[in-house]
């Protein structure tokens, strides 16, 4: 077990790191490279439902600037629409589970990652595109962060699980 919490910290934000820039990578080889699951996010909501919202908080932003800086996407909009996007998602996925709405971790998952979606449009709005037709895109990228929360959440019920099993926490 885990007691020391720095390295309970650095543990997270490594795993989360290591994921964020392999899911870069890859992504970067497919035809649609702007696209992503969000892999990375799994430590995020597993913090989230483990009541963690400030090592949330941390964990995000050392990923998206530590993540930046291997990729090389560091001083570029890049950064700052992982920054956006990841701190939107924690502090809706955070509300939504506080509020008890009667959400399971697959509602605050989706919701996340339809929270980060729309505000990662905003910034493409305000940074690089000034002009509303970005807009255009918002049934898309709802639908598309409907999925990737689901697929987020099932596989930090499994994370969860395992991770309950080795007794890390």
């Amino acid at each position: 077990m885990i007691k020391n919490r720095t390295i309970w910290l650095g543990f997270m934000i490594a795993t989360a790191c290591t994921i964020y820039v392999i899911e870069s990578f890859v992504m970067r080889m497919l035809p649609f490279p702007f696209l992503r699951i969000g892999f990375s996010n799994i430590i995020v909501l597993y913090l989230i439902i483990h009541d963690k919202f400030w090592t949330a908080i941390v964990v995000n932003i050392a990923k998206s600037l530590i993540g930046g800086l291997i990729t090389f996407t560091l001083m570029t909009p890049a950064t700052a629409l992982s920054l956006s996007g990841g701190l939107s998602a924690i502090l809706i996925m955070f509300l939504f589970y506080r509020i008890h709405l009667g959400l399971s971790i697959f509602g605050v998952s989706i919701a996340g990652a339809v929270g980060h979606n729309l505000a990662q449009l905003f910034m493409v709005r305000w940074l690089i595109i000034p002009n509303t037709n970005v807009f255009m895109l918002t049934p898309i990228l709802i639908l598309l962060g409907m999925v990737s929360g689901f697929i987020i959440s099932y596989l930090t019920l499994i994370m969860d699980e395992k991770l309950n099993n080795i007794r890390l926490i």
